[in-house]
């Protein structure tokens, strides 16, 4: 079982940090070249370690970035990760669960966490950490394009140009949609461990 929970966070969270890397730098490239005429090597079978490399740091770094921004109190409304307020029908699971580990003194958080970890290892289909996974990619890409759009906002201001307008709608438009998809996915990963949770403790998996 640990070397099953092992695989699935290699493949999901790992691929993960790159994919959203990889977008932040090509969004770096784009700018260095089009705003400052700075010439970056593009990518190439000689160098694609060090852009693997790269892509992956930038990746974590995001990551870090959004945590961040989830625990600053003016800016946690940009990435919503509620596991505070509870439904009826979710505070019932999340009694059970309570329940179930002998855990009395945990609040609903802490208690969401540990049943977080348990449909973890629990997760044969591995829709759990996919789920996870893919909340935590369209938050990685939220960002990229919410630090993008700030960029362009800048830029915009000090001279007018309807490409530069053009680009920071588009970049304004990539913000929302991925925010949009960040939020459902985080509401999939909710309802997906509880009844994770569930279903194990029925079933006595």
């Amino acid at each position: 079982m640990e070397q099953k929970v092992f695989s699935k966070f290699n493949v999901y969270d790992q691929i993960g940090y790159l994919m959203v890397g990889s977008i932040a730098i090509f969004v770096f490239i784009f700018n260095i070249n089009c705003f400052y005429g700075y010439y970056i090597p593009v990518f190439n079978l000689e160098n694609s370690l060090i852009w693997l490399v790269a892509a992956y740091f930038a990746g974590h770094l995001l990551q870090g970035m959004a945590n961040l921004i989830s625990d600053i109190p003016l800016l946690h409304y940009l990435i919503h990760e509620d596991k505070v307020n509870f439904d009826e029908k979710e505070r019932v699971v999340l009694k059970q669960a309570r329940n179930y580990f002998g855990l009395d003194k945990q609040d609903d958080n802490e208690i969401w966490n540990i049943c977080y970890m348990f449909a973890s290892a629990k997760d044969i289909t591995g829709q759990v950490q996919s789920f996870n996974a893919y909340y935590s990619l369209y938050r990685g890409w939220f960002v990229i394009f919410v630090l993008e759009s700030l960029f362009l906002f800048g830029h915009l201001a000090v001279s007018f140009s309807y490409q530069k307008l053009y680009l920071l709608l588009l970049s304004i438009f990539l913000s929302l949609i991925f925010y949009r998809r960040s939020r459902r996915f985080w509401k999939y990963t909710r309802a997906k461990v509880l009844e994770t949770f569930v279903i194990v403790k029925i079933l006595k998996l």
